[in-house]
């Protein structure tokens, strides 16, 4: 799946799969139907998948943004290894599931969270190329600054070359490295990364945005291969 911003000057992308982005982002300009806002708490749980709850639809203030160009992922809420988790499984396809929010990134500067990858992108294309642009496990950040203008970025679970804590770049859309490499698949880890920094430098801004999404994507259209991968207890934590 290409890095989710607008059209990247050099970059050759297919029609349909153009459509696709300028629908995805269309689709998350408009006004968020419900929100999730921070209160005065520490922790704010972003997606607690316990107990479980209905996917299709998604409750309100969720979205399962899909592509008619390709098969979505295959969601379920399931038991992994004791930890109760979304399995999100891609067969040559890809899409997006995320929450809504409306928080101050300057405020709730750290994301933390559970995931596992257990069948990985195994193709020898470069992940470093816009063909070769597939992750078994991303999580998806756009926000949005007080001139109404958006900011996105990706942090990804590597392929075969980037080691965590490198930073991978498709033309100007950035993408924070946080795991990633066949020695770490098949248990669980719990990362944090601090959004703010990422944020500044991959967008080379100063400023503190609003947070207005934070989805979980997989994919693997690009190479044409499978991925499954859990995601766990998502969450953001004040300065």
């Amino acid at each position: 799946m290409k890095s989710l911003t607008g059209i990247i000057p050099g970059i050759r992308i297919l029609q349909a799969a153009a459509i696709a982005l300028f629908a995805f982002l269309a689709a998350c300009s408009e006004e968020p139907s419900d929100p999730l806002r921070a209160g005065s708490e520490p922790v704010i749980s972003v997606m607690d998948f316990s107990p479980p709850f209905s996917l299709d639809p998604p409750p309100l203030g969720w979205t399962h943004r899909t592509f008619w160009t390709r098969p979505a992922m295959e969601l379920s809420i399931v038991e992994k290894d004791g930890q109760q988790a979304l399995r999100c499984e891609t067969n040559n396809g890809g899409s997006i599931f995320g929450r809504q929010t409306d928080i101050d990134l300057g405020t709730y500067p750290t994301l933390a969270w559970d995931w596992y990858v257990e069948v990985p992108i195994t193709s020898s294309i470069d992940e470093r190329t816009p063909e070769g642009d597939d992750h078994p496990a991303r999580i998806f950040i756009r926000l949005i600054d007080g001139n109404g203008e958006e900011q996105a970025f990706e942090i990804i679970w590597s392929n075969r070359l980037f080691q965590p804590g490198d930073y991978k770049f498709i033309g100007n859309f950035g993408h924070y490295v946080a795991n990633g490499l066949e020695a770490n698949i098949g248990r669980w880890y719990r990362q944090e990364v601090n959004l703010l920094d990422i944020y500044r430098r991959t967008s080379g801004r100063d400023d503190t945005p609003a947070i207005k999404l934070i989805a979980i994507f997989c994919d693997s259209d690009d190479t044409g291969g499978r991925s499954v991968a859990y995601f766990s207890d998502v969450r953001l934590i004040a300065e």
